[in-house]
């Protein structure tokens, strides 16, 4: 999920459509309810042939009524669907794919790095306990956020894909051909679907908040740099230049490539403040944390040092990163 934090004020040059279409494709919007701060997801019908469905929200039963009337305006119902595509593997995208894959018989797509998420793996969990050990907090916040998880596990069901897709594959409908984009940074197996003009973008471009590089770990435990890869994959929409993108959250965007240079001069801004503070003495991630996102409990607290983490990898990435380990706490400051 994108962190919930305005970063910035809705710019003028990134407005919302109200109603949009610059594609032969037709792409009907299905606005789902969920629980969580973000607020609504969105998924999106593609009536082909074959039928398409495009995320399907979290397993709640307000969600799955929203889905299925949408559907059914649609003139189809949920047994109709004959694939669903996820862009992610998050709750608030995915919750609903094993009751739609159970009651179709649909296929399923996705990327291949998302099927760990997909299949509810814990292998994530002793990196991060040491990731917040070396940010400095106690052992006792792991298990308070292992307590959080636990708690979402009402909205999701595992669910196993039936066919990866990987960039650059093409997704056939009766109106035309949508082209896999793997887009990293929010999700390391994000994708977006694009045929030629219109971007269904998923969570990498949104316009009132800007998404997380959330926190991930590879298969040998180290931790991906998840914001240099959201940006490259912002850069990659503004040489596109879609017409209109069709976001995981909120509204058509008339002008994706102008919203995703404004993410990017966000960010940039973000490692310029960072490097300042870093300049001033060695900060914990804790302590960049706690001053940029006071008060972040619980989940919103990955989220919050995931934010933080990606500044981390930037500076890094440009070679102005220093860090040194005391009492197993990592500090880190300007390099010269």
């Amino acid at each position: 999920m994108p962190i919930v934090i305005r970063s910035r004020p809705v710019g003028a040059e990134c407005r919302a459509a109200k109603v949009y279409n610059e594609t032969i494709m037709r792409i009907i919007p299905i606005v789902l309810p969920t629980p969580y701060p973000v607020g609504p997801v969105n998924a999106y019908f593609l009536p082909g042939p074959p039928a398409t469905l495009v995320d399907c929200g979290p397993r709640t039963p307000e969600a799955r009524a929203a889905l299925e009337a949408g559907l059914a305006a649609a003139g189809i119902g949920l047994a109709g669907i004959e694939r669903l595509v996820l862009t992610h593997g998050h709750v608030d995208h995915f919750g609903l794919a094993a009751t739609v894959a159970a009651a179709s018989g649909c296929r399923v797509y996705a990327h291949a790095a998302e099927v760990p998420k997909l299949a509810l793996d814990r292998s994530f969990i002793g990196p991060m306990r040491t990731l917040l050990a070396e940010a400095g907090f106690p052992a006792s916040t792991g298990d308070r956020l292992l307590e959080v998880l636990r708690r979402y596990r009402d909205q999701f069901e595992p669910v196993a894909p039936t066919d990866l897709v990987t960039d650059g594959d093409r997704l056939s409908l009766a109106d035309g051909d949508l082209t896999v984009l793997h887009t990293p940074g929010h999700a390391q197996g994000h994708i977006g679907l694009w045929d030629g003009r219109v971007l269904i973008a998923g969570d990498l471009l949104l316009e009132e908040i800007s998404p997380n590089p959330l926190v991930e770990f590879g298969p040998d435990g180290a931790r991906l740099r998840t914001l240099p890869a959201l940006i490259r994959s912002l850069e990659r929409v503004v040489a596109l230049d879609p017409a209109v993108a069709y976001p995981g959250h909120g509204d058509p965007l008339e002008r994706p490539a102008a919203r995703a240079r404004e993410v990017i001069r966000h960010h940039e801004a973000r490692e310029a403040h960072l490097a300042a503070v870093l300049a001033e003495r060695p900060h914990t991630l804790r302590e960049i944390a706690a001053a940029w996102f006071p008060g972040l409990e619980e989940m919103n607290l990955i989220l919050g040092l995931s934010e933080v983490l990606g500044h981390l990898d930037l500076l890094e990435a440009h070679g102005r990163l220093a860090a040194e380990r005391r009492n197993g706490v990592v500090y880190f400051s300007l390099a010269a």
